[in-house]
């Protein structure tokens, strides 16, 4: 989760400085760059919300899966639908398109079927007990199993995943 957090802050810094830059030049034809403290600030809003993230998630996620021959079903708990809808309604009461959208795109995803045609790679973390079910190009959903599952659960992705050959 901290990778993906740092990579988008990164992608998304780079895209703005490359935004700001060809504008320059095409519409103010010189070069135009961004000041230093417009990367502080988006480190320093993006660090703040992952903090406040933290806290009402309390670092956990309530989530139950299951993987069968037909793919991985993920469903999330309560609490984070709980959470999703929060975020949505106070977002739209607040008059933030923003927050109202985070929270209807985090609803979206309270349920996910993936089929393994559309599953391109696998990836196994077995000291954290974690596999990630990617396409490809990013990583779609990460299984955390209890320990004493992770073995069980790793034999039937590997197994399933191998016997299906990817979509065109």
């Amino acid at each position: 989760m901290l990778w993906d957090f740092l990579r988008v802050t990164l992608l998304s810094a780079a895209l703005m400085y490359v935004i700001v830059i060809v504008a320059g030049l095409v519409f103010g034809q010189e070069l135009i760059l961004l000041p230093w403290q417009v990367p502080a600030i988006i480190v320093g809003v993006l660090l703040g919300l992952f903090v406040l993230a933290s806290l009402l998630l309390g670092n956990r996620q309530g989530a139950r899966f299951a993987v069968d021959a037909k793919g991985v079903e993920y469903h999330a708990e309560k609490r984070e639908s709980r959470m999703n809808r929060i975020v949505a309604a106070v977002g739209a009461l607040m008059g933030s398109p923003t927050t109202a959208g985070a929270g209807a795109l985090a609803m979206s995803r309270e349920h996910l079927h993936l089929e393994w045609e559309g599953i391109r790679e696998v990836r196994y973390y077995p000291s954290a007990r974690v596999i990630a079910i990617r396409n490809s190009w990013r990583t779609m959903l990460r299984l955390h199993c209890p320990p004493e599952l992770y073995d069980d659960v790793a034999a039937t992705v590997r197994h399933h995943h191998a016997a299906t050959p990817p979509a065109a």
